[in-house]
């Protein structure tokens, strides 16, 4: 990571040393999965997409890293429930809600398999804007260029364990979720 310039880290204060953690990214490039991973201060399990497996150097890393498959449509039982067991055990879950590489300047829609997580387990939420990766290793390209990249860690949420999380506070806390990033993105 250092070869393609070094990232400008902030917020480092904001993670939670111990216990379950949810770390939400947005995702506008397959290096964001890198850059968490490298500069965590602890050992991350990303909730990633069956077909990233695939990839030569990306699936191996991502089996390396313990990371959970998932479909990118709908929810899937036994991925969630492997996540769950992650959060219960006091790991730190790491996903990007967008469900896929965003190519525009603004969010995708989230979706809420987040939200359900943290209300479930009542797991801390870190929210991490990334920013910068996009040129630094486009879509479609094969080697990385050199390039200014971004992370700012933002304070974790505190959220109550939910026995059944309903759709209505699922949507609002996504809503929430999305406009603190929305202006996290906007500062750096």
């Amino acid at each position: 990571m250092w070869l393609l310039g070094k990232p400008a880290i902030t917020g480092q204060e904001n993670i939670p040393r111990t216990g379950p953690v949810i770390v939400v990214a947005n995702h506008t490039s397959l290096l964001d999965g890198f850059l968490l991973a490298g500069f965590w201060p602890r050992r991350i399990t990303f909730l990633s997409a069956v077909y990233l497996f695939r990839l030569p150097v990306v699936g191996a890393f991502l089996r390396a890293m313990g990371a959970i498959p998932v479909q990118n449509e709908g929810s899937e039982l036994a991925g969630m429930r492997a996540a769950l067991r992650v959060l219960q055990k006091g790991g730190t879950l790491a996903l990007f809600p967008e469900g896929h590489i965003c190519q525009t300047d603004k969010l995708c829609p989230f979706q809420t398999g987040w939200v359900y997580l943290a209300l479930k387990t009542g797991a801390p939420v870190v929210p991490v804007a990334i920013k910068g990766t996009e040129s630094v290793l486009p879509l479609g390209a094969v080697f990385p260029r050199r390039g200014k990249i971004y992370m700012q860690i933002g304070a974790p949420w505190g959220l109550e364990k939910v026995w059944r999380p309903g759709q209505e506070t699922m949507a609002a806390l996504n809503m929430r979720l999305v406009s603190q990033m929305e202006q996290m993105l906007n500062e750096n």
